[in-house]
């Protein structure tokens, strides 16, 4: 097998991101454009005119490019807050820590502010770097034109026993409900005529 365009560059997210919004932005373009075309000629009753066929785009195609559009712009991936000079500014910062293009790229992609988010992307990364850490995570954050969204956390969890603490505190326990007896309040009487007798559901002997 031959490598007729052998790869000379690698792409970040964010670059990524943005190819894929002009082709999403050029395939509708070209579409309303079509159906608007098609629709002035069915109302003026003029048959339908030869056009140049647009370009087919499959289905499957069409998934996978709304989904990576919907993934790397999610508000929790570092492209919201990145621009194109802001990476081109990240990438001439890190040139002089002799980092590999593989790591350059996850601190693109990535954008840790955190050397705990540092650690996982450099291997050896104290060892090579040492005090120059900070200076490494100082680029990055001058790099964005925001902070880097932070996880979500979740909301605390509140224990039964926490919830009847607080219940007590406020005076509504449920064994302090006092049910009071009303006046007015129906007694069913089961004495008399018609009362059940033992022994009235069974079987006379003829």
């Amino acid at each position: 097998m031959e490598v007729v365009n052998q790869r000379s560059a690698l792409l970040s997210n964010f670059e990524v991101l943005t190819l894929l919004r002009e082709l999403e932005s050029d395939h509708l373009a070209r579409t309303r454009t079509a159906l608007r075309i098609k629709k002035e000629e069915e109302s003026v009753g003029s048959p339908t005119k030869n056009h140049a066929p647009i370009e087919e785009v499959l289905e499957n195609l069409r998934t996978i490019e709304v989904e990576a559009i919907q993934y790397l712009a999610a508000d929790y991936q570092p492209t919201a807050s990145q621009t194109e000079a802001g990476i081109q500014q990240l990438t001439r910062g890190l040139s002089p820590y002799n980092l590999n293009k593989a790591e350059k790229l996850q601190i693109v992609n990535l954008a840790p502010t955190e050397a705990v988010e540092l650690y996982v992307i450099v291997e050896e990364l104290e060892d090579r770097f040492g005090a120059r850490i900070d200076d490494i995570l100082s680029t990055v954050r001058e790099s964005l034109t925001q902070p880097a969204p932070a996880a979500s956390r979740p909301s605390p969890v509140v224990s039964m026993t926490d919830r009847t603490r607080k219940t007590e505190e406020k005076g509504y326990a449920a064994n302090d409900i006092a049910w009071d007896y009303e006046e007015n309040e129906l007694v069913f009487d089961d004495t008399g005529e018609g009362a059940g007798i033992e022994g009235d559901l069974d079987v006379e002997d003829d």
